[in-house]
């Protein structure tokens, strides 16, 4: 038994053996084969035969085998193909950039991003419809003007006819319940003006310290001016003010004011040795001190009527507005009134405040406003009896103590004042019907 199963071993090892010699030269005879095949040969392209070289003797080399293995690809690296252009929208212009609204989904336009022009606001434009609501808003921002210029306002009505020359008037300036000082104002003559120019009228004002007040410090100002005959605007202004006793940026100083038509003005200012030339613009209803004081005298105003006004004292431009009151009772009248026949309730009183503002009658700030009131008599004389201002360090009061009436005019000087109003007509007696 174990030497047929040994013999059936020996058999089966003897069969393999032959397979495998079998198997290894079948190997080697397809190795062979692939070696020596051309290296660029492919299957499925074929070289074009080459031309014919004339025949040259070359010495028999034998050709050595190539053993290295060459990989061909048989496809080319795909490429991309070109992108195409995006199909344009039907029906739109040529020019992209330019966006007339007609193609607006929701049919309403973008704001424009540049500021609108003051000369086409609130226009139209051509071909569009106006729109409206939060839309026309945002198509037609409001016009925001970011510049400073000089606030329109109308002038004072002509007061010329209201100064009379040979007018004075003379005040107690009343501090505290005592006297500090006296002020004097007037209408000195009325004179044709230089080079053939229209009328003017020359002003004058005085006023000084006295009192407990001259102790400390002496203060004594001198003051002229022309006003135009017809209008009462100023022409020209001159001021000396002196001062002696308490020590001050100066002792004497002179300003003299030339107003070149109502809006500029030139300022020539000395204090001491020092002086300067100053050319500013200003509103154009801009008084003196002098012509103020006339401006607010000649007021007919009915009860909560405001007016406004601008005063330039030497070089401080200051806002004078007034609100009239109507007649009141003036239990404070001075005796001089009752003197010249003024009784308690033939007096208007008038309201207001002094402001300090810059040259487009803004307010300036830390400046502060100080209110005023005057009394006028209601008569024909319209006689200023009191004047009151707060100021600083109090209530300063000016109370009349001094009138003297105008001088009679002759006809070839008279002002001309306002036109008068045509009667009213009266019917023709005849007989009543019956």
């Amino acid at each position: 038994m174990s030497a047929a199963l040994a013999a059936l071993a020996t058999s089966v090892l003897c069969a393999t053996a032959a397979a495998t010699t079998w198997s290894m030269a079948r190997e080697a005879d397809a190795r062979t084969t692939r070696s020596e095949a051309p290296a660029n040969a492919t299957p499925t392209a074929t070289a074009p035969a080459p031309s014919p070289a004339p025949a040259t003797p070359t010495p028999a080399t034998p050709a050595a085998p190539d053993k290295s293995v060459r990989i061909t690809p048989s496809k080319q690296p795909r490429s991309e193909p070109a992108p195409e252009p995006a199909p344009r929208p039907e029906g739109r212009l040529a020019a992209p950039e330019i966006d007339l609204g007609f193609f607006a989904t929701d049919g309403s336009r973008l704001p424009r991003v540049e500021p609108p022009n003051a000369l086409v606001q609130g226009r139209d434009e051509p071909g569009l419809s106006p729109l409206v609501g939060r839309s026309g808003d945002l198509a037609r921002p409001p016009l925001v003007d970011r510049s400073r210029r000089l606030r329109a306002s109308p002038r004072p009505p002509d007061f010329g006819f209201t100064l009379l020359p040979g007018e004075r008037f003379k005040y107690d300036i009343v501090f505290g319940g005592n006297p500090t000082g006296i002020a004097e104002a007037g209408v000195v003559a009325r004179e044709p003006g230089p080079h053939g120019s229209p009328d003017r009228i020359r002003l004058e004002g005085f006023a000084r310290t006295s009192g407990v007040v001259a102790l400390l410090t002496t203060l004594v100002y001198d003051m002229a001016a022309y006003v135009d005959a017809k209008t009462g605007a100023p022409l020209e202004t001159g001021s000396i003010t002196r001062r002696e006793g308490l020590p001050g940026s100066y002792k004497r100083r002179e300003t003299t004011t030339t107003f070149f038509g109502r809006g500029f003005v030139e300022i020539q200012d000395k204090r001491d040795e020092r002086s300067s030339t100053q050319r500013r613009r200003l509103p154009v209803d801009t008084f003196d001190p002098l012509s103020i004081m006339a401006w607010v005298r000649s007021l007919d105003l009915k009860p909560g009527e405001k007016v406004k006004a601008y005063g330039l004292d030497g070089t401080v431009l200051l806002r004078v507005d007034i609100t009239g009151k109507g007649p009141v009772r003036f239990d404070a009248m001075p005796p001089i009134g009752t003197a010249l026949g003024i009784a308690p309730d033939q007096v208007q009183q008038f309201e207001g405040s002094i402001t300090r503002v810059d040259r487009y009658g803004a307010a300036i700030p830390g400046k502060k406003a100080y209110k005023m009131r005057v009394w006028v008599s209601t008569d024909g004389r319209r006689i200023p009896l009191a004047v009151e201002s707060d100021i600083w360090f109090g209530v300063v009061r000016l109370v009349l103590t001094q009138y003297d009436p105008p001088r009679p005019q002759t006809s070839s000087t008279a002002p001309a004042g306002p036109p008068a109003r045509p009667p009213a007509a009266v019917p023709a007696a005849g007989p009543v019907p019956g």
